[in-house]
């Protein structure tokens, strides 16, 4: 498929050059110098050339972005920018980017590195690497690698982003530029005042800020720091509908849940740059990052539980039912969540003479997810006093109480459990890297020679610990007692919801201390039941060969990554909990050859094929081993997984207008992967005496998929009259295809978290101090989890359509700016083969600002 994706991207290519006529028949004559003439250009057009630029520049298949002449981006997420790159998709959490995938792949397949030092990450059991703590104004550049030479990371197979910074050397002398914006949400319907909340609803604002100065006799000290704080405040409502089950062939489900939360939102720290340039053949550096973000949710949860079903027929036809009976709770939960990311790293760069280069990074990574919540739960006994007409239509669920009385009367929910949590996962990572580069900087021609070594560990600590309160024998307690008054009717329902105050929860427990009991026996159990360390060394070397002339850039090489992982948990079987620990290793070597050649001036061809890993997510190797006494059953972690395996193969085509005002380009690829990983039940073990079979992660699986990926730039439209000549444009659109066979001899069309389409488009109007754009962006329909036995049961996310807006006036250093975030208040859907599972509203967010520079 990749053969003839590839010369349908061709031939479109070679069409649209004849258009804007760069191809003629000459096109076989030796390529010419494109003539150097001085262009101003600023805000989006600057940033469409820089990219442009960067682009045409690097030997690899890659995507740029960087900031405006003010360090602006597009988003003030960096996981929400990224999505606008060809091939590259972020997942979000709610209403913004959280994680980023590149060409359909999941983002456990994606590495992070800063500066080129490994980003550690730390979302509880996977790799996927978190971004959304960084806001866009902490880099000025965002790099994408599709394709991989030898001296990058080889657990890539999706790609290798890069976040590169500031640099106090980029303009010498002081130099500052910062923002200031307030906004607000129209999403504030939810109550929200109560329990770690001073407030419902207020502004939301963000403030950046970057200062930098060089200083010495030759200006050989550089200082820079660049930080931001930003807060924002909405609410988020949702319907939740439980698993689906057939009566009479009308889908009818097992719960109706309303979960409608207030959430705060802070992002808040800094980059500190240091760095030492004494001679034009020393640079160094030591940089020291640190971000947070920090969630403060109030989630509250009303729930309908399906009871019987009638199996008359005649209240069961068409898309409605009759359930008999019925019961439901209202659930508290607070989610304090603590998501820091701490980034040290020293570097130097030591060029001896003009041929030769040796770089050297040391680094320290650390990142952490800490969720704490405080659960509370009161129980409507299920009976006939609840029964309701249920219907279906257009998959969406309703359910009409015949008297709603009973349902909505806080006495008759009994207090059922009171369990406070934390989840604290961390990971640490400490690297160092040592390279050298014989002739193989940009615009060297001849042969050249790279190699290097590099070295990390990594560490994932996650501790899980659960309190368990009962009421103690005696006592009693009612909603009623903890009742919050509100008037709040939630989507799609037909009934108003309840809250808890969870206030007035504590209040109950400090004025009656032996009202709750603590069941020590469980809690203690759960202290440490859950707990594992994965460590994780990675010994690396790689050789590349490069050859170069004035029209083609060939490196080809191999690397050899040698990976030792250790897993320090517990075997838990029921009260007993044994410490256990369980090691594995392999090792891959990954050849690797990425070839460009110009064809004109402004024509680039490039091909690529790589050979990559994707390694085993922690939970997959930790996760503890626990034990069923009366079914002989034992699941658990597997510490001698493999790493997935892909083969790669890239080609594009790149088209480059004049002074870079525009581009077309085209890319085909394909990836073949093997040993994905599933839990399946494979044996049987002996331990103690008993045999027990055996369920576990396995290398059992194997996936490929490949795309098509376009993309257009024009920055001005200079054949159209008048003012029309000032707007200008960018799109891009992928085209993926996927195949997964899954276990049980279970084939799937795409791979999970895949679209088929995806898209962005861009039109922007510069004239003068007046800049303007909206931007569209496009996710097509994709799964979100398959089930290997009953696919009826696979969940799938429907197409995403988010429009945004900006604007900008110029008053000579200041910029006046407005913004509006998903324009249209699109909201998020996924369902499965009967109906929904999650419709999903945050509504749009307002902003208004003022951005200067020195």
């Amino acid at each position: 498929m990749c053969k003839s994706q590839l010369g349908l991207g061709v031939s479109t290519l070679t069409l649209a050059m004849m258009a804007t006529g760069l191809v003629s028949a000459h096109a076989q004559e030796a390529p010419a110098a494109e003539p150097v003439q001085e262009v101003v250009v600023t805000g989006f057009r600057l940033q469409n050339r820089q990219l442009m630029i960067l682009k045409d520049a690097d030997e690899r298949i890659a995507e740029f972005m960087t900031g405006d002449e003010l360090g602006q981006q597009p988003d003030y997420n960096i996981s929400d920018s990224f999505r606008r790159m060809p091939g590259v998709q972020t997942e979000f959490d709610e209403d913004e980017g959280r994680f980023v995938g590149i060409r359909g792949l999941d983002p456990n397949f994606t590495v992070g590195s800063f500066d080129g030092s490994t980003i550690a990450t730390s979302e509880r059991g996977n790799r996927q690497l978190n971004l959304e703590s960084v806001p866009t104004s902490a880099v000025k550049r965002l790099e994408v690698f599709k394709s991989r030479t030898p001296d990058m990371e080889g657990n890539a197979i999706g790609g290798t982003l890069n976040l590169i910074t500031r640099s106090a050397f980029d303009r010498k002398g002081l130099y500052w530029v910062g923002s200031a914006f307030v906004g607000t949400s129209d999403s504030q319907k939810v109550p929200g005042k109560g329990y770690g909340r001073s407030s419902d609803d207020g502004a939301n604002f963000r403030f950046d800020g970057t200062v930098s100065t060089t200083f010495g006799s030759q200006d050989q000290f550089g200082v820079l720091f660049t930080g931001a704080f930003s807060r924002k405040r909405r609410d988020q409502e949702r319907f939740v509908p439980g698993s689906y089950s057939l009566t009479n062939g009308v889908p009818v489900q097992s719960a109706h849940l309303w979960s409608s939360y207030p959430n705060s939102v802070d992002r808040y720290g800094g980059t500190l740059k240091l760095e030492w340039r004494p001679s034009e053949t020393l640079k160094t550096a030591l940089t020291t990052t640190y971000y947070i973000q920090a969630d403060n949710e109030l989630r509250h949860s009303h729930q309908l539980t399906r009871g019987t079903v009638s199996t008359d027929t005649a209240l069961t036809s068409g898309n409605k039912a009759r359930v008999t009976t019925a019961g439901g709770f209202v659930r508290f939960n607070d989610f304090p969540i603590d998501k820091p990311l701490t980034i040290v790293q020293a570097s130097a760069d030591w060029t001896p003479d003009d041929r030769n280069i040796v770089k050297f990074r040391a680094a320290y990574s650390e990142a952490s997810f800490v969720e704490a919540s405080n659960q509370l739960q009161y129980n409507l006994a299920t009976s006939a006093a609840n029964a309701y007409n249920y219907a279906i239509n257009d998959g969406i669920p309703t359910a009409v109480l015949d008297n709603p009385t009973t349902f909505l009367t806080p006495f008759n929910y009994k207090f059922n459990s009171y369990t406070p949590y934390e989840d604290d996962s961390d990971e640490y990572i400490t690297e160092a890297s040592l390279d050298w580069r014989f002739n193989m900087e940009r615009g060297d021609h001849g042969w050249g020679f790279g190699a290097g070594a590099k070295t990390r560990d990594l560490t994932r600590d996650f501790d899980r610990y659960q309190d368990v309160y009962a009421l103690a024998a005696g006592q009693t307690s009612t909603l009623e007692d903890v009742l919050m008054p509100a008037d709040y009717t939630s989507v799609n329902a037909t009934t108003r919801q309840l809250f808890i105050d969870f206030d007035k929860f504590q209040a109950d427990r400090r004025a009656n201390p032996t009202k709750f009991v603590l069941n020590t026996a469980t809690t203690a159990l759960n202290r440490i039941s859950n707990d594992y360390v994965v460590t994780e060394g990675v010994d690396a070397l790689y050789v590349q060969l490069r050859h170069a002339g004035e029209r083609h850039s060939l490196i080809f090489g191999g690397r050899y990554e040698d990976t030792a992982t250790e897993v320090n948990g517990y075997r838990v079987n029921g009260n007993t909990v044994t410490p256990l620990t369980r090691k594995g290793t392999y090792d891959n070597f990954l050849p690797s050859v990425v070839f460009s050649y110009t064809i004109l001036p402004n024509l680039k061809f490039r091909t690529a094929y790589f050979e990559a890993i994707g390694r085993a997510n922690p939970s997959d190797l930790g996760t503890n081993e626990s034990l069923n006494a009366s079914s002989l059953t034992l699941t658990r972690g597997n510490p001698d997984l493999k790493p997935r395996k892909a083969k790669n193969y890239d080609a594009a085509l790149e088209i480059y207008f004049p002074n870079k005002a525009g581009m077309i380009s085209v890319a085909a690829f394909a990836k073949d992967l093997k040993d994905e990983i599933y839990s399946i039940t494979l044996g049987k073990t002996i331990i103690d005496g008993a045999e027990y079979t055996v369920t576990q992660p396995q290398n059992v699986a194997n996936s490929t998929i490949s795309g098509l990926e376009f993309s257009v730039i024009k920055n001005n439209f200079d054949v159209l009259p008048g003012l029309l000549r000032n707007f200008g444009a960018s799109a891009n659109y992928t085209r993926l295809h996927g195949r997964a066979d899954l276990p049980n001899g279970v084939r799937t069309d795409r791979l999970n978290r895949q679209p088929a389409h995806q898209a962005n488009v861009a039109v922007f109007y510069e004239d003068g101090p007046l800049k303007a754009r909206v931007s569209y962006a496009y996710t097509g329909e994709r799964y979100t989890s398959f089930s290997t036995t009953d696919p009826s049961t696979n969940r799938y996310d429907k197409a995403w359509k988010q429009v945004d807006f900006t604007a900008r006036y110029s008053l000579g250093r200041y910029q006046i700016i407005g913004e509006i975030r998903n324009l249209t208040d699109q909201h998020r859907e996924n369902y499965d083969q009967y109906g929904v599972r999650d419709l999903n509203y945050f509504g749009r967010q307002f902003w208004l600002g003022v951005a200067f520079k020195q």
